[in-house]
């Protein structure tokens, strides 16, 4: 795993010579001192992974987690915050800025090893499906147009559960819940929700097109838990029920 690179950000010398003598024999290890410096080096060079502190001078844990995740060409880096604070709030608090796993101090050095292990193979997996392919001609087409499509496919997959929602996507993509949300609502501009209900209604469309199925059919086979439902987000958005839509397409219904 040598490709990979490895972002160590602390203020104890310690803590970045006991990391950087677990990693540096698998993956490339670099490092910083705080937040600011750890910026310094995001901007410079690539990086697989970000394992940081959450208490330091200058730009803390947070902030760092916080600037990557809301960078768009960083916010695909995982990160791994390590903290002595092992309250609830402190936890609940680094994942709501985005940290992909919260460790606490102090911490098994094997079990912070396997988290880094486990997080680089599941990105690679993930690269390698939605990675920039061709088009139907010479067209290159980008990595994040590529993942979009990708997402698609795989609600279109999952298109008749109810389930169906941000945290099965998640873990269908190894991803934390925070991090394909904000992914999400940067590349495609709604919501996860937003974007589900939206091809849950295009498959909807589809079905009445063909003619074959019922309403309560079409809303069942679409994972809308009720007729009432479906026929709400259809008004919202085609602004007509989906009964006057077939009548207006003169369709059997």
């Amino acid at each position: 795993m040598k490709q990979h690179s490895i972002l160590i950000v602390d203020d104890d010398a310690f803590i970045v010579d006991l990391l950087s003598d677990l990693l540096d024999v698998e993956f490339k290890v670099f490092s910083a001192l705080n937040g600011d410096d750890a910026i310094k080096i995001l901007n410079s060079l690539s990086v697989s992974l970000i394992i940081s502190d959450v208490v330091m001078p200058g730009k803390d844990g947070l902030d760092l987690c916080n600037f990557v995740k809301n960078t768009p060409h960083l916010s695909h880096i995982p990160v791994i915050l390590l903290s002595a604070k092992s309250e609830e709030e402190n936890k609940i608090q680094g994942l709501h800025e985005g940290a992909d796993v919260y460790i606490e101090k102090p911490f098994s050095p094997s079990y912070v090893k396997a988290q880094v292990v486990s997080i680089i193979e599941n990105r690679t997996r993930i690269l390698s499906f939605i990675s920039p392919k061709k088009t139907h001609g010479d067209n290159l087409i980008t990595e994040e147009e590529y993942f979009i499509n990708q997402l698609n496919n795989i609600i279109d997959e999952n298109i008749a559960y109810p389930e169906l929602n941000l945290n099965l996507l998640a873990q269908i993509l190894h991803m934390s819940r925070a991090s394909l949300y904000r992914k999400i609502k940067s590349l495609a501009h709604c919501t996860p929700n937003e974007l589900i209900e939206d091809r849950r209604l295009n498959q909807a469309v589809t079905l009445i097109n063909q003619g074959f199925y019922k309403m309560n059919e079409i809303a069942f086979l679409c994972g809308f838990t009720s007729a009432s439902q479906f026929t709400k987000s259809f008004k919202r958005k085609f602004g007509q029920s989906p009964l006057n839509y077939a009548r207006l397409h003169k369709l059997r219904v």
